[in-house]
């Protein structure tokens, strides 16, 4: 999946069911011969494209032959520890930075209060965030600490204090905290608590999480104490405090000013060690473009002295407003906000020089038109340099310029990148050419105050640069240079291969077979194949083999997905590697024609394999996310190149094009006479993940388009990726109304360990993994592995509602009739109601009355209906009014009962958006109840709720 997409198709098929051996699951008969599908019009069908229909419904194996951290284990950057020193109150402190998590620091007693862990991080660095792992001494967390840092090791100041408690994980004791940024050169842990166990840190690491600078940003306040001001909040000095002067109450502001708009993701605030108990009661976040009209983003409590607010997705904003919404005699202080805006490095206070000098301003001012020039041809010598003004650990450069200007030909034609600790000393870090608008450049994580680019070729155009990012990501290709930096090659793949071998193993492929589905989808990445070199690995065939094995058996087709490029075949972490637009791939022929020898290579072991559905050749290919005539052209020529390079080997296997961002973004076949091709389509709607209406647009606009798009261009389609989050009843919909229309699909995705309490968790029929993932560039080959080895599927939690939706469409069901029961009759009672209120309001049929507590919601609080009489029932619906869509519940659970009194648990989970679909097993009952497990500042409302027949 993706972080932006638009559209995809996906392929399904029946399949023919043999009866099972005692003890083991059903499966479908072995694909055969006559198995092979090719196209026919706008279907699929066996027999070599002239039996019968195959409509292709299945998933996708992500994250297991292509890495994407935010699903797959396979790990994160922390700062760089190679300068770094410990000493510790007691025990063996190195043993903080070996990497090794059977190591440890040990208090040798029982925590008292008094221990302490002291890191020399050598030269001053940015950080944000601490994380303290126990390894296998699972008992050995703190009781409670407190995190500060230093310039001198004499001087402290506090950053967070958190109970050292660690969250509910399968086998990691670890704790983390996250903290506004700071530049020091020490770091110290004080444990403060009381506890029977040692304390023991295995491992410890620093992280500088992406953080806008506040030195661009202002502040004002509805209420400022006569000595501070609303600008000691956004400092950089966590001494130094905002606050009221007052105790809180509802309708205290502070607010930021960006300087700009820009998409926020998360704030954090922190009162301050001196003020650690004035944080919110509770609290809202709004965000506005203009400063007038506002959109709130985010609520919640306070409940010490650091707060934190994830927003859902990227929110565009210039104004963020924090609001006070309860009442506390504390006053409410801020010491400081942090606010996360993008991936790369936010570049206020950065000094940057040049050779020769030119306006460098314009190369971080968020403006392509804008550029740093050499204003004379690329000589050898010239450089670009930049003093980040701490040390920062980064492992990504981009040099972007505008798009359909002269500038686009002035990339430099070689260069050097260099790292500094004090802008003297250089070390090379990378020696690359330059690609045709967009330069990306990736090395091995490393570190440094300042940062050189030096122009090592010479040329006839300029050189010049329209914006510069640099970034620390987690993406795959970042990933696998680093592994094999560190370990070297044979090691870094025995590490990929503990990966492999947990991941996915036969028993997936039951669990997909039961589902009744008949297709996988398999995202490969490149460097599956191929050495980060371009030469190709001894034996790279061996799990893609095993799987086209191992589901033939099972009458599950493969389709397979070139789903990296090298360089990027888009801008996101999922295509790969994180970059511009164009990323890396487009401007190189060196990697086009690496993909061109994968495709021959494939086609030549493949040609004629009836489990393979066909030739996915590129997953979500991108230029640019305004696409233009030019950009399709370039795009379509390299498919028809991919075409005929494929076709030459194997004339018979189906072909599938993305057609991504929208049918106008890639040829008609009829243009480059391809024949036997599927169209794919990829449709998300992120940031309106929690509106169930924007959800079932997608879903409409896409069965209203299909009509037409079947006849012309006339070619099957799949729907390869797509996700609906919590709305079983639009995953429903969309499953159903493909079907009807013969038209495939494969939804996003088998597993991933995000949280079933996510909407970003719910896509996976597996989910919920919250064990610590691999520091990629600190652990050791062995704990690398040992901690893969905590993500197989039996470690995480299936997602039943999810799996018995698709199921249900798994067999080609074309219908979607929901029945929602005759409510007269009923009655409604709940255990709280607003003054003025009541229960029936909820079942009224009146959109605009509600039933509301009429009270923040609390754990406990429940809404029952009786219908008078047993109904089999299969899902509750329950929606707030427009005006209240923020009154969700923050976690349910559903009960039934024929009784009234003994009840039996169907559903529980997070509320999401203000209309809330709850599927369950069908039962026959007169009562359902759905009682509030969680809490949350807002009251909790029902406009109307419906109850369904079970399907």
């Amino acid at each position: 999946m993706r972080r932006i997409m638009n559209l995809v198709l996906v392929m399904g098929m029946v399949a023919v069911l043999v009866g099972p051996l005692a003890g083991e699951p059903a499966l479908a008969a072995a694909l055969t011969s006559n198995d092979f599908l090719k196209a026919d019009g706008s279907v699929l069908r066996n027999g070599n494209g002239t039996g019968d229909i195959v409509n292709l419904r299945g998933t996708n194996l992500g994250g297991w032959l292509t890495f994407e951290d935010w699903m797959s284990p396979l790990g994160e950057f922390a700062l760089d520890r190679s300068d770094w020193s410990a000493t510790s109150s007691a025990g063996t402190a190195s043993n903080m930075l070996d990497g090794d998590l059977t190591t440890r620091m040990s208090s040798g007693a029982t925590q008292s209060g008094s221990e302490w862990a002291q890191l020399d991080l050598g030269v001053p660095t940015l950080m944000n965030r601490i994380l303290i792992d126990a390894g296998s001494w699972t008992t050995g967390w703190p009781a409670e600490y407190e995190v500060l840092v230093s310039d001198d090791a004499s001087t402290w100041r506090s950053v967070a204090r958190a109970d050292g408690t660690p969250p509910a994980t399968v086998t990691s004791e670890i704790t983390t905290t996250r903290f506004a940024p700071q530049i020091a050169r020490y770091v110290r842990v004080k444990q403060l608590g009381a506890k029977s166990q040692y304390w023991s840190i295995a491992e410890i690491n620093l992280f500088s999480d992406p953080v806008l600078h506040n030195g661009s940003s202002s502040a004002s306040a509805s209420v400022t104490a006569w000595y501070t001001t609303p600008g000691a909040g956004i400092d950089g000095d966590i001494t130094s405090a905002w606050t009221t002067g007052t105790d809180q109450v509802p309708g205290q502001t502070y607010t930021l000013d960006l300087g700009s708009a820009m998409a926020v993701n998360k704030v954090l605030f922190d009162s301050g060690s001196d003020y650690p108990n004035d944080y919110p009661a509770t609290y809202e976040i709004s965000a506005s473009t203009d400063g007038t009209s506002w959109t709130k983003v985010g609520s919640g409590y306070g409940t010490n002295r650091i707060t934190t607010e994830d927003f859902w997705t990227s929110t565009w904003m210039r104004y963020l407003r924090i609001t006070q919404t309860g009442s506390k005699s504390n006053w409410w202080a801020i010491s400081e906000v942090a606010v996360t805006t993008s991936n790369s490095f936010d570049r206020t206070g950065w000094t940057l020089s040049s050779s020769p000098s030119g306006t460098t301003a314009n190369m971080v001012d968020d403006d392509l038109s804008t550029r740093w020039t050499t204003n004379a041809p690329q000589a050898n010598g010239q450089y670009v340099q930049v003093d980040f003004g701490a040390q920062v650990t980064f492992n990504n450069v981009v040099m972007d310029t505008q798009k359909n200007t002269s500038s686009e030909t002035d990339y430099p034609r070689n260069y050097t990148v260099a790292v500094s600790d004090n802008g003297t000393s250089w070390t090379t870090v990378a020696t690359e050419t330059g690609t045709f608008k967009a330069t990306t450049v990736n090395f091995p994580a490393a570190s440094g105050r300042y940062l050189k680019i030096t122009q090592t070729g010479a040329s006839g155009s300029w050189w010049s640069i329209g914006e510069l990012n640099v970034a620390l990501n987690n993406d795959d290709y970042s990933l696998r240079l680093d592994l094999d930096d560190r370990f070297g090659a044979t090691t870094a793949q025995s590490i990929i291969d503990t990966h492999r071998d947990t991941w996915i193993v036969e028993s997936d492929l039951d669990n997909i077979s039961n589902m009744g589905l008949n297709v996988i989808r398999l995202p490969i990445g490149w460097n599956e194949l191929l050495n980060l070199d371009g030469t190709w690995k001894a034996d790279p065939w061996t799990k893609i083999d095993w799987l086209i094995q191992k589901a033939g058996e099972r009458g599950i087709y493969v389709l397979l997905d070139l789903h990296t490029l090298p360089g990027g075949g888009c801008p996101w972490g999922s295509c790969g590697r994180a970059g511009p637009n164009p990323n890396g791939f487009w401007g190189n022929s060196t990697y086009q024609d690496w993909v061109v020898d994968i495709w021959e290579k494939i086609a030549a072991r493949y040609d004629g394999n009836p489990v393979v559905a066909g030739y996915d050749l590129i997953n979500e290919p991108l230029l640019d996310y305004g696409e233009d005539s030019a950009d399709v052209t370039q795009k379509s020529d390299y498919y028809d190149r991919l075409y005929d390079a494929v076709r030459a080997i194997d004339a018979d296997h189906a072909i599938f094009i993305a057609a991504f961002f929208g049918w106008d973004k890639i040829a008609d076949p009829s243009t480059y006479n391809w024949t036997n091709v599927v169209y794919e389509l990829h449709p998300y709607d992120m940031p309106n993940g929690r509106d169930w209406n924007a959800q079932n647009a997608v879903v409409t606009a896409q069965l209203v388009d299909l009509g037409s798009k079947l006849s012309n261009p006339g070619v099957p389609v799949l729907y390869g990726e797509y996700s609906f989050y919590y709305f079983d009843d639009v995953w429903a919909r969309f499953m159903a109304g493909l079907n009807a229309l013969d038209v495939s699909w494969t939804s996003w995705t088998y597993k991933v360990r995000g949280s079933r309490q996510n909407g970003f968790g719910y896509w996976g029929f597996y989910n919920t993994n919250l064990n610590q993932v691999p520091i990629i560039n600190s652990d050791d080959a062995a704990t690398f592995k040992g901690r893969l080895e905590n993500f197989s599927t039996v470690d995480f939690l299936a997602n039943e509602p999810f799996i018995a939706t698709v199921s249900r469409y798994a067999d080609g069901t074309g219908t979607f009739s929901p029945t929602a029961l005759n409510r007269i009759g009923w009655s409604a009672s709940a255990s709280v109601t607003e003054a003025g209120s009541s229960a029936a309001n909820a079942i009224d049929g009146t959109a605009s009355t509600r039933w509301s507590t009429g009270t923040a919601q609390t754990a406990g609080q429940w809404f029952q209906v009786d219908m008078g009489s047993n109904q089999s029932i299969g899902q509750v619906t329950i929606e707030t009014r427009s005006s209240d869509k923020w009154d969700y519940p923050n976690q349910f659970k559903v009960e039934t009962s024929t009784d009234g009194t003994t009840w039996t648990q169907v559903a529980d989970g997070p509320g999401f958006g203000w209309k809330r679909p709850i599927s369950f097993d069908g039962v026959t009952v007169r009562y359902v109840r759905i009682t509030q497990t969680g809490a949350a500042p807002e009251w909790w409302t029902i406009g109307e709720l419906n109850i369904y027949a079970a399907p």
